[in-house]
Formats: C-alpha cells, structure tokens, sequence
C-alpha cells in the first residue's frame, strides 16, 4: 500500500532538481495545473447550475456515443467538478491530469465527430488540444514541489514500514 501511495503521489523529476530550477518549473506547472484546472472545473459548475438543461444538451447539442444522456450528464458533471479540484490542489494530480485530458480527447475525436458535435461546432482544436497537451504534461511530470502531492510525498517518505514500527 505504501508503494501504490509513493507511485501515485510522486510529484514528479523535479524534486531531484536543484531548487531554483525546482521552484521554477513548480511554479511553471501551478501555472498549468491552475489554468487546466479552471477550465474545466467552471464547465462543471455552470452544468450544476443550469441542470435542468443538461439532459437536452447531452441528448441533442452534444451526445457521448454509446452512453444514454441520463447517465453522461451526471458522470461527466463529477468528473468536471471532481478531477479539476483535485488536479489544482495538487493531489492525486497525475491521474487527475490524464482524466482531463482523455475527456479532452473524448470532446474532440467522439463528441466532436457525431453529426450533432459538427453542427454545433464542439471539437474545437485551438481549445481541446492544448488541454490534452497540458494534460499529458502535467500526467509525465506530476505536479511539482508546490502540490499537496509533494507535501504527502514526503511524509510518506518518512514513514518507515509497518515491520519496524512499534
């Protein structure tokens, strides 16, 4: 369990960096995390206040194949508000950051290519590839120093294992 715990919440190379290029590149990936992170969490938002129209745009504007709007709504609405809080607080952020940015892949080459998705113009490149970029990113190099998952990372760490403890 500790070692799943070490894998997931490894911040990424940067901790073995010297600390003004860490304190760089953590501040560079906060940058992305945050701006990653927005995007997506204010679409979840908006959805949760404006519910009653989420079964008609999923059902009409913008259907995800092979999934009936009542489950689609609901799944892809915690998905937004779940994995953006999770990716800007930093924890959990690489599986977090992949989440995103597979939903980005599903925006642009599923949602996207369905008649309705052309219509109304969903798969937008210039918005759904920077994300799954940054996405990816931030999945490859974790969240940096300046993440709850560097802090955890260390306390974990510090752990010694459950055969030596008394």
């Amino acid at each position: 369990m500790l070692r799943l715990a070490r894998i997931v919440l490894d911040p990424g190379p940067t901790a073995r960096w010297s600390p003004t290029i860490a304190l760089l590149a953590g501040l560079a990936l906060l940058a992305a995390r945050l701006w990653l992170g927005w995007a997506f969490l204010r679409t979840g938002v908006h959805r949760v206040a404006t519910w009653d129209s989420q079964s008609f745009l999923f059902s009409m504007v913008h259907p995800v194949p092979f999934l009936p709007a009542e489950i689609a709504a609901p799944v892809t609405t915690a998905a937004e508000l779940a994995l953006p809080s999770l990716l800007i607080l930093g924890l959990l952020a690489r599986p977090a950051a992949f989440g995103l940015a597979v939903m980005a892949a599903t925006i642009y080459f599923v949602v996207g290519q369905t008649p309705e998705g052309i219509e109304n113009g969903i798969a937008l490149a210039s918005e759904q590839f920077p994300w799954m970029a940054v996405g990816l990113a931030i999945a490859a190099f974790g969240a940096g120093p300046l993440s709850l998952d560097a802090l955890l990372r260390r306390y974990v760490d510090e752990r010694p294992p459950l055969a030596s403890r008394k």
